[in-house]
């Protein structure tokens, strides 16, 4: 490893030819992309749980992570033809730069040995800039490059406390050099064997076993211009990679020729009254047969920090309107949060009742024609509110969640809460039972701990009993919010103990007892939106699927019943609501990446595409999995605010006994419920 000083000259820097002992993997000049932003623009929160396809790769790039509004908008293509280049164009805070940067990346996930060259420009000595390789996901990978004045190769591993740098150096060498100068680095990769060279005249050594494998990716915390990129490698490792890419192919056409196909089954439109991810499902007008309600949402603002119903339409599967309240307003189908409406029998008349927020107030209406059975103003917003969320004199409502506090035997009572900080208790009465104040995260989940006929309700990282008293609370121990909490029985026996999980942004994801003790803590970036189901029969119990969002959007992670990581992986760079899927009949069950044709579809907890969505022009912007024609299976709802499609298996109706799990109930539905399916069969 060389130590001294180095100084490179101002010349340009161009990449020499390929050795002979070499073949070109990837090279890429820019000059293809069409000029201007290359980034998504500002997606903001839509793309947790919607599909959009800005998000998708382009040229063979992905931007692999951003944050803030400015880093959403990092990369462009400028420069003239023929002399295109891509430009990184944001200046990460110190604060992003602990646990983010952003990253484009491209290439094979399976790339072993190879070299990477790349010609770079950074115009700033106030963060890193340079090259990423074995890239696993965007947070975990090696780096070479430039900080300060210093050449630095790291290993980059998730992992490490909250906020806390996850980079181990592996060798770093003082190096002269001025901003906007050209670069050129040089990475040779061979085994565990790492050979970085900076602008032919400094070279760094280590050897690291972390990563064997991964893709390549570009990596700049200040403004930087990267104007080449190529990957060789030997031809044993050409050969090796194409006969796995081969294996691969078989592997998945084997996998999605033992699956039923999707087929269209319904299909109807919703101009003027849709909306994005705010449907619920249930049978609203007593014929047996699952319906849709429609809520359209209108922005108070700031951004989505005071949101409202603006409009409900309630509609059958048919494209029949049973009924609608409020005025319906195309401008009014985006969000980026929940609004309070529910649909359930609350009354026990076994009728569906739907229960919303709309004007300032908390209504009950009849599931069938709309029409208000009883309501009454939603709270008053408490004194030590803090703006900018619940800015009037009474709270809109951000959700709505149904449990038993009364010992009724059945979900007899209401769950409101305001966003981020108090939460309110009512019977099916509208009477007010309690309300109280903690970090309260999106969506709360309930459970009888105590088997005294009452529900214990868990909100964000605090517990309360039926009566609103504090039984615990992380609130001081824990940063950021819950994104999605459940209690849940994880292990294969009957008698298995009940236990908390919870996807807490970016504190990452834990596993805690019913006294609130951390039991497993896992510090793998800003996770979200997880699922419980039999993903993995060759493991006992159940498992949980989880995806990242802000910061390293798009990794997936499995945790098996124990509470370890037995997976990750990376299979998009967008959100999901990782919704479980029975798709066969029999386990395992599968989750929902997206609808979308190319990157979408339903996957296996090993990471691989099992079931493709045909290209068939249908709505790639929102998804659910719902058992609608009875078969026990589930069919797919895919819609956008102009369509719904429905698709069920080719071979639908199939006779025999088939898989049918015990699913949290459709009236308890949220953009960050936790989804829990129990095993079971039908009889």
């Amino acid at each position: 490893m060389s130590s001294q000083p180095v100084f490179c000259g101002v010349a340009v820097l161009t990449l020499a030819a390929v050795p002979p002992a070499e073949q070109l993997l990837f090279e890429d000049g820019f000059n293809s992309l069409p000029p201007g932003m290359f980034s998504a623009g500002v997606v903001g929160a839509h793309a947790e749980y919607h599909y959009l396809p800005q998000l998708a790769p382009k040229g063979g790039w992905a931007v692999s992570c951003f944050r803030s509004e400015g880093s959403q908008r990092a990369w462009r293509v400028l420069g003239e033809p023929g002399k295109r280049y891509m430009y990184q164009t944001y200046l990460a805070t110190p604060a992003e730069r602990r646990f983010t940067h952003p990253i484009l990346c491209g290439g094979d996930p399976f790339w072993r040995d190879y070299t990477v060259e790349t010609v770079f420009e950074p115009e700033s000595f106030e963060g890193k800039s340079g090259v990423v390789f074995r890239y696993r996901n965007d947070r975990c990978y090696y780096f070479f490059g430039v900080e300060g004045t210093n050449a630095v190769l790291a290993r980059v591993r998730h992992e490490r406390a909250f906020r806390e740098a996850d980079e181990v150096v592996l060798a770093r060498a003082h190096f002269l050099w001025e901003p906007g100068q050209t670069l050129r680095a040089r990475i040779q990769l061979r085994g565990n064997r790492i050979t970085a060279e900076l602008a032919g005249k400094l070279t760094l050594e280590a050897e690291d076993a972390t990563f064997a494998e991964g893709k390549i990716g570009l990596l700049a915390d200040v403004p930087t211009r990267f104007h080449s990129v190529r990957v060789t490698a030997p031809a044993a490792e050409v050969a090796r990679l194409n006969r796995l890419k081969a294996q691969r192919e078989r592997e998945l056409d084997e996998l999605r020729a033992a699956n039923p196909k999707m087929t269209l089954w319904k299909k109807i439109r919703t101009d003027g009254f849709g909306v994005g991810r705010n449907l619920r499902f249930g049978d609203l007008d007593g014929d047996g047969q699952i319906d849709v309600l429609i809520g359209q949402v209108r922005h108070h603002g700031p951004k989505d920090r005071n949101s409202e119903l603006s409009c409900l339409t309630a509609v059958t599967f048919e494209g029949r309107i049973l009924w609608q309240i409020g005025e319906p307003d195309p401008w009014h189908d985006n969000l980026t949060s929940d609004v309070a409406f529910q649909i359930h029998d609350l009354d026990g008349d076994g009728t569906n009742e739907v229960v919303y927020c709309m004007n300032f107030e908390l209504v009950v209406a009849d599931g069938a024609t709309g029409k208000t059975e009883r309501k009454i103003p939603t709270p008053e917003t408490p004194k030590n509110n803090k703006p900018p969320y619940n800015r009037f004199s009474r709270i809109l409502g951000d959700c709505i969640f149904f449990c038993d506090l009364s010992g009724a035997g059945r979900p007899t009572d209401i769950i409101l809460k305001d966003r981020y900080r108090y939460v309110w208790a009512f019977n099916s009465k509208l009477k007010l039972l309690w309300h109280a104040e903690c970090n309260t995260g999106h969506y709360p989940f309930a459970c009888d701990i105590d088997r005294d006929g009452r529900d214990e309700v868990l909100v964000g990282y605090t517990l309360f009993d039926h009566t609103g008293k504090k039984l615990w609370s992380l609130d001081e121990k824990l940063q950021d919010h819950a994104d999605g909490v459940a209690i849940v029985r994880l292990g294969a026996e009957p008698d298995a103990p009940l236990q908390i999980f919870c996807a807490a942004s970016d504190e990452g994801a834990f596993f805690a007892d019913l006294a609130g003790r951390i039991l497993k803590h896992h510090r793998v970036g800003h996770v979200q939106n997880p699922s419980i189901a039999d993903f993995r029969p060759d493991l006992p119990g159940l498992e949980i699927v989880t995806i990242n969002f802000w910061g390293n959007q798009g990794i997936v992670h499995v945790f098996d019943a124990d509470g370890n990581l037995v997976a990750d992986f990376e299979p998009c760079q967008h959100g999901s609501m990782m919704l479980p899927v029975n798709w066969t009949g029999r386990p395992p069950e599968y989750f929902m990446l997206s609808p979308s044709v190319v990157e979408g579809g339903l996957f296996d907890a090993h990471g691989r595409c099992v079931v493709q969505f045909p290209n068939d022009g249908h709505p790639e912007l929102c998804c659910a999995a719902l058992d609608i024609t009875g078969d026990c299976r589930d069919e797919i709802v895919v819609w956008d605010p102009w369509e719904i499609w429905v698709y069920t298996q080719s071979d639908n109706p199939k006779p025999g006994r088939l898989y049918k799990p015990n699913r949290s109930p459709l009236y308890n539905y949220s953009n960050y419920q936790v989804t829990i399916s129990y095993p079971g069969w039908a009889e």
